[in-house]
């Protein structure tokens, strides 16, 4: 005899194209498709074999599933439904499936921005350019998302909230949690102005040198904080040749050290040497 294949019934229509469907067995699947909850009714069966299922999410976590069931006493439906949307988008825009605490995190997120934004309050958020050059996928992402909920609910949302909706994206992409990954672009800020502190002078955003170097420092503090940092056979002439901007690199990691509490290798400083070096002609 084949398996038998478990029932689902609508449990929730989030909108039109998100529906929450629950099993016997107490399972619960979220589903995304386009047009799959239009018409939909709750009590109705649902076939998981539905062609218009586009991507579906199950929580495993328990204490994920508590937290996503508590969310709709507080967010209401269509914004968690948006939010799903934008998970499921990012995903396959991101190639990855994302850490599940992003279904509580950003459906969290989206509703106390809006009731902010509706009360005309916005929250500055200093790492605009950081996040944009740093995060650039989840950036593209993140501001899809900010059409999409700009068209739902009648709201202009500002750039600030696009670099929000980034880090928890990028967040949930890397297993990380949100504040690890502001502390991490907070490092590389405070890098960059201790940069432009010792040079006397404003980096240019738009160089490519200055992406490059953004690049750079995010991949080597990575590398670092997962204990794998790269050798570097020119270190030596580096420091040789270019003794005033490896002392300037130097310096600029210190900062990074002290607020991440990590330590750079010489190997990694002789590497941004030669992107300091760029700026200091």
């Amino acid at each position: 005899m084949g398996a038998v294949v478990e029932a689902y019934v609508i449990e929730r229509v989030l909108n039109n194209n998100v529906l929450i469907l629950r099993a016997n067995n107490q399972d619960e699947q979220i589903v995304i498709g386009r047009g799959i909850g239009f018409g939909a009714r709750r009590g109705s069966p649902f076939p998981l074999t539905d062609a218009r299922i586009e991507k579906r999410f199950t929580l495993v976590h328990e204490e994920n599933q508590q937290h996503f069931e508590q969310l709709f006493s507080v967010v209401p439906e269509p914004v968690i439904g948006i939010a799903e949307e934008i998970i499921a988008y990012a995903a396959k825009e991101l190639g990855r499936e994302l850490h599940e605490h992003i279904h509580v995190a950003l459906a969290d997120h989206i509703g106390f921005a809006l009731n902010r934004l509706r009360g005309g309050i916005n929250i500055e958020n200093p790492f605009i350019e950081e996040i944009q050059m740093l995060y650039p996928r989840a950036w593209a992402v993140a501001k899809t998302g900010a059409q999409w909920i700009e068209e739902r609910f009648q709201i202009g949302i500002p750039i600030e909230e696009v670099g929000f909706l980034t880090l928890h994206l990028h967040s949930a992409s890397h297993a990380r949690k949100v504040r690890e990954t502001v502390r991490l672009t907070d490092a590389v800020t405070l890098a960059v102005k201790e940069l432009e502190r010792l040079l006397g002078k404003t980096l240019p955003r738009s160089q490519l040198n200055y992406a490059r170097m953004m690049i750079h420092l995010r991949f080597a503090i990575q590398r670092i904080l997962r204990g794998e940092p790269i050798q570097n056979p020119l270190a030596d002439t580096i420091m040789e040749k270019m003794p005033e901007s490896f002392g300037i690199a130097r310096r600029v990691t210190q900062v990074i050290e002290s607020k991440l509490k990590i330590h750079f290798p010489t190997d990694e400083i002789a590497y941004l040497t030669l992107h300091v070096d760029r700026f200091s002609s």
